[in-house]
């Protein structure tokens, strides 16, 4: 009985030195893989950003606007994302707020002269009306290699006038945004 006693402890002892370790060490030794991206990485310069619309003497549902603005920088996207330069309208509003011109007044054409020979397929915005949500004034294709471009765009805007109460007023912020998804 003794002998046994001893044989039992001593597999026991065996099974212990043999087979505990190796499991505590598989559960120390995994190897966990994280892919980690940056989707955009970017600068983006607006210039001349002031937009003027004078409708004084134009009844039009494109009354063109005097300015422009230019858009400069630079952009680098993980592969296989669209990349896309945006404008987000804000409501323009007389000093008293009793008049309003909605952003979707406005149409915006853009003119892309960007640079760079890794992109995908361009698309530029052609009358596009604008609106409190992001209308793509630029987009380029998603490329498997990621688009790396150094920006310059041009934006111009023109207004439908007959949604226009006479009236003068504030400026108001439009946003440009640049994005990669």
């Amino acid at each position: 009985m003794f002998n046994r006693l001893l044989t039992t402890a001593a597999s026991a002892a065996i099974i212990a030195a043999f087979i505990i370790p190796n499991a505590a060490q598989a559960a120390t030794t995994g190897t966990i893989t994280a892919n980690i991206t940056a989707p955009v990485l970017a600068t983006i310069t607006v210039s001349s950003g002031t937009v003027t619309c004078d409708v004084t003497s134009s009844l039009s549902v494109t009354s063109p606007c005097t300015s422009s603005a230019a858009i400069s920088g630079s952009v680098r996207s993980s592969r296989n994302t669209i990349t896309s330069l945006t404008v987000t309208g804000a409501a323009i509003s007389n000093a008293s707020a009793t008049n309003t011109i909605a952003p979707s007044a406005f149409a915006m054409s853009c003119v892309d002269a960007s640079t760079g020979t890794q992109h995908g397929a361009l698309t530029v915005a052609n009358a596009s009306a604008l609106s409190t949500s992001a209308v793509a004034c630029a987009s380029w294709a998603a490329n498997a290699q990621g688009n790396i471009l150094s920006l310059s765009d041009t934006l111009a805007f023109t207004m439908n006038s007959f949604l226009v109460p006479a009236d003068t007023y504030t400026a108001a912020n439009w946003t440009v945004t640049l994005t990669a998804s």
